[in-house]
């Protein structure tokens, strides 16, 4: 068992929203891939997986919501919303894991239209 630590800075249009959240989760490795591995507020099963060069968190909410950020690849969504599932586009500007989590910073985009900015910060400790 861990203390998982989620520091999000979200930029949306004009405003900006501090996210700071701490879970009880599960931390193991497999195959060079380190996962992270808790319920969120809503009860969902959050993992992430992480590596040198990519980062997927996945969302077993109804329906499940996978997100994947890499730096060198524009990635796609869709995240279920209270009026239906959103579809974006994840461009990453940076992701960078450490030796207890990851920074990842990163945008959704629908079509030529910047949504939001996220700068996520993920630490785990015993």
């Amino acid at each position: 068992m861990v203390k998982i630590t989620i520091d999000n800075l979200i930029h949306i249009d004009h405003e900006t929203e501090i996210i700071h959240e701490e879970y009880k989760g599960d931390y193991h490795e497999k195959n060079g891939s380190h996962f992270l591995v808790y319920q969120n507020e809503m009860s969902e099963k959050v993992v992430m997986k992480y590596d040198t060069e990519m980062l997927t968190i996945t969302r077993f909410s109804k329906p499940s919501t996978i997100m994947k950020m890499h730096p060198e690849v524009v990635t796609k969504t869709a995240i279920a919303t209270p009026v239906g599932p959103q579809r974006f586009e994840i461009k990453t500007q940076l992701y960078k894991k450490s030796a207890t989590g990851f920074k990842a910073s990163y945008q959704f985009w629908q079509g030529e239209t910047k949504i939001a900015q996220y700068d996520l910060e993920i630490h785990f400790s015993s």
